[in-house]
């Protein structure tokens, strides 16, 4: 049997931004068939780095329980990652801070993340928006980060990101919105609701059941609806 080494990511942190930038290319083109053999063994030859040929090699046991362990990496997206660390080919390592304080997110910044956070090819960028080197401080809540100056400066840089930092952005400004949304809509079906009772001279019991009924099954719908796409950032 043919013997070599193979390089296996312990946690899902030991994953940049470019190899998975790789692999949703892969998907995107090999839609409706995730679970192909040459999927699996893109899947090896971009997290593992091992040659797709030697990868037919591997004992079949070996396989599955390579392809198994990445899959579950990707099914546990912890919360957010306020800091990481990332060494340049110099040896110099920085330390890149998330936004301190997101309420006071300038324009130009939510602008440029709304337009690249949920674009893969363009999630480098989207990175250089959420993160940017430390100035000061090494907590969680106590540091300042370089004054946001666009993506170019950063963009090829945080391609290096860890892709748990990556994963747990998308998914928390995702809920994010998805909550406004569930806010804005019981907002709206009240509002409806109240201008129906005052253009209705009368209205029976009945019909005020249903109105409510209305308002329950859409917030329902959408929860389910939350839940439902939230399971993109798992099924890797």
């Amino acid at each position: 049997m043919t013997e070599f080494d193979i390089s296996i990511p312990t946690s899902i942190k030991a994953i940049k931004l470019r190899q998975w930038q790789e692999y949703a290319k892969i998907l995107d083109k090999n839609k409706g068939q995730e679970d192909s053999d040459f999927v699996k063994l893109k899947m090896l030859n971009i997290f593992c780095g091992l040659d797709m040929n030697k990868a037919r090699d591997l004992q079949l046991s070996t396989f599955d329980s390579i392809i198994d362990h990445i899959n579950s990496l990707f099914g546990n997206i912890p919360d957010r990652i306020h800091q990481f660390t990332l060494r340049g080919t110099d040896g110099v390592e920085v330390t890149f801070g998330l936004i301190p304080n997101l309420d006071k997110m300038s324009y130009g910044e939510f602008l440029d993340l709304e337009k690249y956070l949920f674009d893969d090819k363009e999630l480098h960028r989207a990175m250089a928006v959420l993160y940017r080197p430390l100035i000061t401080g090494k907590g969680k809540d106590r540091y300042l980060i370089h004054k946001y100056k666009g993506t170019d400066e950063l963009a090829e840089v945080m391609k290096d990101t860890p892709i748990d930092a990556v994963l747990s952005s998308r998914v928390f400004f995702y809920r994010l919105a998805k909550k406004l949304s569930l806010y804005t809509m019981d907002s709206t079906l009240q509002q409806l609701q109240e201008k129906r009772e005052k253009d209705l001279d009368k209205h029976s019991e009945e019909n005020g059941e249903l109105t409510n009924l209305s308002i329950r099954w859409h917030r329902e719908m959408l929860a389910d609806l939350i839940k439902l796409q939230n399971s993109e950032f798992t099924n890797v």
